[in-house]
């Protein structure tokens, strides 16, 4: 199981709803029953929050009462104007209650037990506070909270003293999935602030019950005897000895200079359940079990729409577009360790992949692949539409020059050298307007083979316009597509640079299409019988003599890459240049009976409608 966390980013705000937020996430998160708050070190620790320019100021400690077992918990969420002080005042009201309280059970517990209260004293030392600064000096009362605690590097509490961490890392946010399932990576959501999780430190356990015991104060605690540790680290793959438990994992958060903050754990609602023992995949996996050599000169290939969960999720789904899957398996919870496992078992060289969700790759995909030794590129379709397109490759066999990524139609309308497209396109309003207007984009990513800097791969990557009558409409996001392929190439073989180009993904387009007869061909198909031959397209093409000098190959023999119920057929494609690669196979796809057993895809056993397409290449020398 991959922990994920990222980095909040820290933005100049007043006391917002969405500050007021923050603070109440830590607080209501470090109270909770199934979490617990520890000292980032063997010293006590108060730990001082304070966003930039907010109002509020957040104080948490942990006070141990005198002569008992308690260590209670204390909240203070103050103004930062006011004096520190009134602070004081308060935080001293607090200790000398919650003392008050536990000391009057605990001489309870004395007088039955020796049958005597009047032995029994019920004094408590008055409770005096002092902030000390960075010489032991003790920090004027007068001083706003704000200048007091920034300046401030201990805390006494009578005879107990308190380390001060000002803005240290923290623990905002767990989240466990609804599903946890064996011999897959099952990612939880960490959200730190002031910290990353490439540093924080991890620990993983399970539990056959969860057992939740009272303290001295009769709070609810979880029972820490009953959980067995069994992994120390970033992700760990639960095994099929592990089914039917439940998972607690502790975060200690900590930065890049290795400054540790609260440490915070938190429990799985469900238990951990078997992973599908027939997959499909695992047949696919067993002719990819190995990374090709750093110094072969063959490649793997894949490519991948995923689905993105927006789509699988939407209102709907379930009931129009996937009727037949139940919406257990279109929870992305269920599909995602699906799919890592699925991506990771291909061993391959470069992944490209479409309907990528922008926090799946942030805060799972790039991550899980990162620790796999993969490093990853992505481009969002627009601010509204939050999936696009992603690439990884090995950073062992490659290194990332630069990305050349475009929106389709904003090339077309912004590049001067496209104006014989343009004229072209006005002929025909309607198909201009979705040329223009749809959000597609042509992801490219520039990478150098390790020890070849006169190489250059451009890895191009795209999700084509998806509507079933839009084969003209494709197949000029194609014409406009291979334009800005072709200027990249020359603006690397201007520096004498060797390039050499891939380009995979969804072209929502079969072999007979028109954008996959220019890709295949570089020609304008012209034959009068094309069932997309109408007016529109007689319109554009008349007297447009276009070629495209990219000569592509490409390898479609499959039954299909998409199979719903009412549509199946080969839309995604990896085309590469044939004169600088040789095609050696294909991993075949998984059988008609497999893909059809639960009706179409997605299923319980295939995460996505579509099938990944697997091929390898040799370099020709």
């Amino acid at each position: 199981m991959l922990l994920l966390a990222r980095l909040f980013n820290i933005y100049s705000i007043r006391h917002s709803s969405k500050t007021r937020e923050y603070f109440a996430n830590l607080k209501k998160f470090y109270r909770s029953t199934t979490l617990d708050l520890f000292m980032a070190s063997t010293n006590r620790t108060c730990f001082v929050f304070d966003k930039e320019e907010s109002t509020k100021i957040l104080i948490q400690m942990i006070y141990e009462i005198p002569t008992t077992t308690v260590r209670r918990k204390f909240n203070l969420l103050r103004s930062v104007d006011e004096s520190v002080s009134q602070t004081i005042r308060r935080l001293t009201a607090n200790i000398e209650r919650s003392s008050k309280k536990v000391n009057f059970k605990a001489n309870k517990r004395r007088e039955k037990q020796q049958n005597n209260s009047s032995n029994t004293s019920t004094e408590q030392d008055s409770i005096i506070i002092q902030l000390l600064d960075s010489n032991n000096e003790i920090i004027d009362e007068n001083q706003t909270n704000k200048q007091a605690w920034l300046s401030c590097r201990k805390l006494l509490i009578n005879e107990q003293t308190y380390d001060v961490e000002y803005n240290a890392p923290a623990v905002i946010k767990f989240r466990f999935p609804d599903i946890i399932m064996t011999n897959t990576i099952v990612t939880a959501l960490v959200d730190l602030d002031y910290g990353d999780w490439e540093h924080s430190l991890f620990d993983w356990y399970v539990t056959d019950e969860i057992k939740i015991q009272a303290n001295d104060e009769n709070e609810d605690t979880i029972d820490d005897s009953q959980w067995i540790h069994v992994h120390r680290g970033p992700f760990c793959t639960f095994h099929d000895e592990h089914v039917n438990k439940y998972v607690r994992l502790s975060c200690l958060p900590r930065n890049d200079l290795l400054r540790q903050g609260m440490q915070a754990v938190h429990v799985s609602k469900a238990r951990i359940i078997p992973c599908p023992i027939d997959l499909p995949m695992n047949t696919r996996h067993q002719l990819t079990q190995d990374y090709f050599p750093i110094d072969s000169n063959d490649l793997r290939l894949v490519s991948y729409n995923i689905l993105a969960n927006g789509y699988a999720s939407s209102t709907g789904a379930g009931e129009i577009i996937y009727p037949y899957c139940p919406q257990d398996y279109l929870e992305h919870d269920y599909r995602k360790p699906l799919l890592l496992r699925e991506i990771l078992g291909f061993h391959a060289d470069i992944i490209s992949i479409q309907e990528c969700d922008t926090r799946f790759f942030e805060r799972e995909l790039s991550l899980v692949l990162k620790e796999h030794g993969y490093l990853g590129d992505m481009k969002i379709k627009s601010e509204n539409v939050q999936e696009g397109e992603a690439i990884f490759y090995r950073k062992d066999r490659f290194t990332a020059i630069n990305s050349h990524s475009i929106r389709i139609g904003d090339y077309l309308r912004d590049s001067k050298h496209l104006e014989h497209i343009r004229q072209r396109c006005v002929l025909v309003p309607e198909i201009n307007t979705h040329l223009l207007e749809r959000n597609t984009i042509l992801q490219v990513l520039a990478l150098q083979p390790q020890g070849q800097t006169n190489e250059i791969f451009l890895i191009c990557n795209t999700h084509l316009y998806f509507h079933p009558t839009a084969d003209i409409v494709r197949c000029f996001q194609v014409v406009v597509s291979c334009e800005h392929i072709k200027e990249v190439k020359q603006f690397y073989e201007q520096q004498n640079k060797n390039v050499s180009i891939i380009w995979s993904g969804d072209f929502n387009a079969n072999v007979t299409s028109l954008a996959f007869q220019f890709l295949f061909s570089g020609c304008l198909l012209t034959d009068t019988n094309h069932r997309s031959y109408n007016e529109d397209y007689a319109t554009l093409i008349k007297d447009f003599n276009h070629n495209s000098s990219l000569e592509l190959s490409t390898y479609s023999q499959y039954a299909y890459t998409n199979y719903m119920l009412n549509f199946h057929g080969v839309i995604d494609h990896i085309f590469f240049e044939g004169k600088k690669f040789q095609f050696k196979r294909c991993i075949p796809m998984p059988t008609h009976e497999e893909v059809t057993e639960f009706s179409a895809l997605p299923s319980c056993k295939i995460p996505s409608d579509h099938l990944a397409v697997v091929v390898e290449l040799e370099m020709i020398k």
